[in-house]
């Protein structure tokens, strides 16, 4: 099997933006290793100048499906969509920095 290492130099951040790095490190390999097509969506860190792409966010398609499963429900039950990427990124940061 042909396996290239790549080492890359550490990172030092201010502590406000290690959520934003570890945001642009998830969501880049989500978005790499994404096992279908996927729309990509530039982001651009605010802490930082460095751009990422990430798989892009599809409100409309989300709010017609979830219209379509709530059909005939009352409006105060309906529930966001759970184990979207941005949730699960979200998550893991957040296990992540509780354990520093």
């Amino acid at each position: 099997m042909n396996c290239v290492e790549h080492c890359l130099p550490e990172l030092e951040l201010a502590t406000g933006q290690v959520r934003e790095a570890l945001q642009s490190i998830l969501h880049t390999i989500l978005f790499l290793r994404a096992p279908g097509p996927v729309t990509p969506e530039d982001v651009h860190c605010e802490g930082f100048d460095f751009t990422y792409a990430r798989i892009a966010q599809h409100d409309s398609a989300t709010n017609a499906t979830n219209a379509i499963m709530n059909a005939g429900t009352n409006a105060t039950t309906v529930q966001p969509m759970i184990g979207s990427p941005d949730e699960k990124v979200d998550a893991a940061i957040e296990k992540l920095l509780q354990t520093l």
